[in-house]
């Protein structure tokens, strides 16, 4: 197996089984929320910008001559915090914030070390552009002043914070190490074995790194995060976000170009071949029609069939790649689900509860455009909803059923039906498209900006996202109603087929 398939494995184990979680009521608990007391802490909103100072450096000297920067700043502050016991702090933490609430003599040695090289002044500049940046006094005696081609520093600080938002990234890794070497050499953190402690001094020409990184970011995130600090903490917390809305505050949005769509298949030919199936279908319903009373079995049999096509029909005219696509997806999933529910069940009385209750809704509608609505909506004609109360029984002998028709959801429907795999695949997540939850609506008319200064938040799209096509699976679903059919109403034997293009 490739190493990328290895990693990939790895990844996607990490992120839980469903039979991980723990079921609380209607929630499933994923298995890092069932650890008690447990505190979050993020790498990009919290601690990314107290080492972007790193980034900056390893952009503009390079990372190797970057990471012997950091080790001697680790090192010599480490060392200088080990000399004396009773101080001010009670880490020698180098981020910015951490700085700003070091020792004076911690501050001048890590001020020291670092601008030892003369290039270090032109990779920090952008530092200077932050109004609120904790020992701002201190960095201009080094960096000067903020400079009038303040663009070409915003584009260089974008760029240091782009290679850390992934917090695994190697340069993200690099930073967190970086944070992490004074505290090693100062004694505060006591490795358990010194293998770890050749890991840490050694880094990154030591052990095999797919181990080493890991554990240094573990530990960063420990050390990093320092809930048990309040004072720290907060401090922190207040210049992250000073830092985050100066970002936000001083560059624009940027929103990538919209990817375009495609139809992926001769759309004209396919929807012809899907609509001579209804002329087919008509045929044979005809064929076996033997009686005038009313039937419910046989005219929900062919009436699924028919309504499906219909909804395959014109999901596939919007090219199999606008929204309403999904919702023909989802629309084509329930009646495969009900028409196999009910003929898996084998009970001819549901066959007449199931056009029962939707003669009992047709019912309850009309009488809400007789007594409740006032504005009537366009959509319905209260004649035609009359008229479909009436069709079986006169509409004063008709029950009315609030709840769902076989009372099951659909979902058990499908468990008895033996095709939970359909549901699984073409109606939950379409379902989320039809309700307007999050995740659809993020889908469909959000992008991430590209501007890394603004922490990959959202913004509107240029125009919808339409590049998931679902034409082969609204023939899939289409073709699977009429393998129904086929079962209880031999022999029909068309199906749908998509059309290449020529």
């Amino acid at each position: 197996m490739s190493q990328k398939r290895v990693r990939q494995k790895q990844k996607n184990k990490s992120k839980g089984k469903i039979d991980s979680h723990k079921r609380e009521g209607s929630k499933l608990i994923s298995p890092f929320n069932q650890i008690p007391n447990a505190a979050y802490i993020s790498w990009m909103n919290d601690r990314l910008p107290c080492m972007i100072w790193a980034a900056l450096l390893m952009n503009t000297i390079g990372r190797d001559q970057a990471i012997e920067t950091f080790r001697q700043i680790g090192l010599h502050v480490g060392k200088l915090f080990q000399e004396i016991e009773n101080r001010n702090c009670s880490l020698p933490r180098v981020g910015i914030y951490g700085l700003s609430i070091l020792d004076c003599d911690l501050q001048d040695k890590f001020f020291e070390v670092l601008f030892s090289d003369k290039r270090v002044v032109n990779a920090l500049k952008p530092l200077i552009l932050f109004k609120d940046l904790p020992l701002s006094k201190k960095w201009g005696e080094y960096l000067g002043e903020v400079p009038e081609n303040e663009g070409e520093f915003w584009t260089n600080l974008a760029d240091a914070v782009a290679i850390l938002l992934d917090h695994q990234s190697q340069e993200a890794t690099d930073c967190r190490w970086a944070y992490m070497i004074p505290i090693i050499y100062s004694g505060k953190l006591q490795l358990q074995t010194g293998e770890q402690y050749r890991e840490y001094t050694e880094y990154p020409n030591y052990e095999d790194q797919r181990k080493v990184r890991p554990f240094i970011r573990a530990t960063e995130m420990q050390f990093g995060g320092d809930t048990l600090d309040k004072d720290y903490s907060q401090g922190k917390k207040a210049w992250t976000e000073k830092f985050w809305n100066e970002c936000k505050g001083n560059t624009e949005c940027i929103s990538p170009a919209p990817n375009k769509s495609s139809v992926d298949f001769d759309l004209m030919e396919t929807v012809s071949l899907v609509r001579d199936i209804w002329n087919d279908l008509f045929d044979h319903f005809l064929k076996t029609d033997k009686f005038t009373h009313i039937q419910p079995k046989r005219d929900a049999s062919f009436g699924f069939c028919f309504y499906a096509l219909t909804v395959t029909q014109e999901g596939l005219a919007s090219s199999g790649k606008l929204v309403t696509a999904k919702l023909a997806l989802r629309m084509l999933a329930e009646i495969y689900i009900t028409f196999n529910y009910l003929i898996s069940v084998r009970d001819e009385k549901l066959w007449d509860i199931y056009r029962s209750y939707g003669s009992g809704q047709a019912k309850l509608t009309f009488l809400k455009l007789e007594e409740i609505l006032e504005n009537q909506p366009g959509y319905l004609k209260k004649e035609n909803v009359e008229a479909l109360a009436n069709e079986d029984i006169y509409m004063d002998f008709q029950n009315i059923s609030l709840g769902n028709w076989a009372n099951i959801d659909l979902r058990k429907m499908s468990q008895v039906a033996g095709c939970k795999s359909i549901y699984d695949a073409y109606y939950a997540w379409p379902s989320s498209y039809v309700h307007g939850q999050w995740c659809a609506i993020r889908d469909v008319v959000f992008t991430t900006c590209h501007n890394p200064l603004h922490r990959l938040h959202r913004i509107p799209r240029l125009a919808p996202r339409y590049e998931d096509g679902a034409e082969s699976d609204l023939i899939l679903l289409f073709n699977k109603v009429l393998d129904l059919l086929n079962e209880v109403y031999p022999s029909f034997d068309k199906r749908a087929e998509l059309v290449e293009k020529p």
